[in-house]
């Protein structure tokens, strides 16, 4: 189990299970973040300049294009090593395990690359926010077609995890790559705002898409919380 003092993550997980989830792709391994530096990864793969320009997250929470390089640097094997950049508070602080969120809260996902065991990207989704998604991709892996691989498996994480019959996710109408990558996981134009507002204020035209399953179910870490909760 877990050890606090221990900078070794817990292990990824195979399957599901204590309010965690895992999914797999031809190139991904997608899994709930198990501490806190796998959610800085995750977070680290949209600071750069190109994905702030569509996702516009408030300054003061982007770090640095340094600490982003290493961060992005960082796999299972290299971890104990990397983490000795950070100073020795910040060190106890990332290698705090993370809980699970209940289901109606916002799910974050890391995706690992299996070539390199090295986080290519992370999703988010919000079930009580009508299924609502998003992504980013670390600069290295943009470009190869793994936007449409995520988005894809996050959409069946809404429909096989916790059972929605619909997921939505919005884009700038000029971002083009992203409008592709939902167009090619399934994602089909619906209404929404034509106007919406970024994190850092900045107000966009947007498009919105929705994809749609007839089949649906609750995975194991949804149904163990139900239970919990009765």
């Amino acid at each position: 189990m877990w050890r606090i003092r221990s900078n070794r993550p817990a292990p990824v997980p195979v399957r599901c299970g204590d309010g965690r989830h895992v999914l797999h792709t031809a190139r991904l391994v997608l899994f709930t973040p198990r501490d806190v530096l796998d959610m800085e990864i995750g977070r680290a793969t949209g600071a750069d300049a190109v994905a702030q320009r569509w996702l516009g997250w408030p300054v003061d929470t982007l770090v640095n294009a340094e600490t982003a390089e290493h961060l992005l640097g960082i796999d299972d094997g290299n971890r104990t090593e990397r983490l000795r950049a950070f100073p020795a508070p910040m060190r106890r602080e990332l290698i705090l395990p993370t809980p699970p969120p209940g289901p109606g809260l916002t799910q974050w996902l890391v995706a690992v690359d299996r070539a390199t065991g090295r986080v290519a990207g992370a999703s988010s989704l919000t079930p009580a926010e009508d299924g609502s998604l998003g992504l980013q991709l670390a600069p290295a892996y943009r470009g190869q077609g793994l936007g449409t691989e995520v988005v894809a498996a996050t959409a069946r994480f809404g429909h096989a995890h916790f059972g929605l019959r619909s997921v939505r996710a919005g884009a700038e109408t000029s971002n083009d790559n992203c409008r592709r990558a939902l167009d090619a996981a399934g994602f089909e134009p619906c209404d929404g705002p034509s106007r919406h507002t970024l994190p850092d204020g900045r107000v966009i035209d947007s498009a919105w898409y929705r994809h749609t399953a007839d089949g649906t179910s609750h995975c194991a870490s949804v149904r163990a919380s139900a239970a919990a909760r009765r």
